[in-house]
């Protein structure tokens, strides 16, 4: 009787033992699932506790699916178990796949706040900005929750018919990832077009150019003339690029310039003659005269060089 009163209780705390089916299909919303996640009945919280503790999967992108196997699953299992009461079982499949969920497609929202910083950015540098965003080859799918996108534009973007702009976005705090996004820019603004043929060393005014708007993306249009002469022969019509303007020699090859000599508390003062031409913080050749030996000396002024 003793045995078998022994039986029955032994059966009735079997008959109680719960098991556990882990499902072969889940989806989660973070980064990381736990066996926790794929159970199919909800479990304990001390289990639950256990389970998360030690998760099996980790690091996941949005849309992303992993492969946990069976034997990843009972080692987990066995691992984070505590000392129950009645006997626990686990039922889990050959593998378990988990998917992370993704939101809708990045694309559009990272379009737009590219290009309100592009648009920021160029402030004041068009008279008119027009900006179209490129479509991406392949537009981000990012977590549905708890992502932050940040654009990020240089400080003085190279003006150009084509500009990028990278979206960071973070997740908890952390790099999520980093994509660019690329725009058609044209920016109108005042250039200086050739009204007829410029010669070589010719100084740049009204005379010979006129200012119109144009798109200032296509080459590097020249800002302002004053104070330049042509860096070359410039045909009638172009468009003056700040490569065809240099800055107007304070010095003249065969003039007289006046030569100064700084030497502690000497200061001396003599006329010499320049034997090229120079812009100002240009570096030029002078001499006293016919005969006497060159010496070098920088542009400071008009008519005016500093002895080297």
């Amino acid at each position: 009787m003793r045995l078998a009163g022994l039986w029955l209780a032994g059966w009735a705390v079997l008959a109680q033992a719960q098991t556990w089916v882990v499902k072969d299909v889940v989806r989660v919303d973070g980064s990381s699932a736990s066996l926790a996640q794929m159970l199919e009945s909800p479990a304990p919280a001390a289990l639950v506790r256990a389970l998360e503790a030690r998760p099996l999967v980790t690091g996941m992108r949005a849309g992303e699916s992993r492969v946990v196997a069976r034997q990843q699953l009972q080692a987990a299992w066995h691992a984070a178990q505590p000392d129950w009461s009645l006997p626990e079982s686990l039922r889990a499949p050959e593998r378990v796949v988990v998917t992370r969920n993704g939101g809708a497609p990045a694309g559009p929202e990272m379009a737009r706040m590219g290009e309100a910083a592009l648009r920021e950015r160029l402030a004041g540098a068009c008279a008119q900005l027009d900006i179209r965003p490129e479509a991406m080859a392949k537009p981000p799918q990012l977590p549905a929750q708890g992502v932050r996108l940040a654009p990020r534009v240089p400080a003085a973007p190279a003006l150009a018919g084509k500009m990028a702009v990278w979206l960071d976005a973070f997740e908890g705090g952390a790099l999520y990832g980093s994509w660019p996004v690329w725009y058609a820019v044209r920016c109108l603004r005042p250039v200086y077009r050739a009204i007829r043929e410029i010669d070589k060393g010719e100084p740049l005014s009204t005379a010979n150019a006129a200012a119109e708007m144009a798109d200032a993306t296509i080459g590097r249009p020249l800002a302002a003339w004053r104070g330049a002469v042509a860096a070359r022969r410039l045909a009638e019509g172009s468009v003056l690029q700040e490569a065809d303007a240099a800055p107007a020699p304070l010095v003249r090859k065969g003039n007289q310039v006046m030569a100064r000599l700084n030497s502690g508390p000497i200061r001396m003062e003599i006329r010499a003659e320049a034997l090229s031409d120079g812009a100002e913080g240009q570096v030029v050749y002078a001499r006293r005269g016919q005969g006497q030996p060159a010496f070098k000396a920088r542009v400071v002024s008009d008519g005016v060089v500093e002895v080297l």
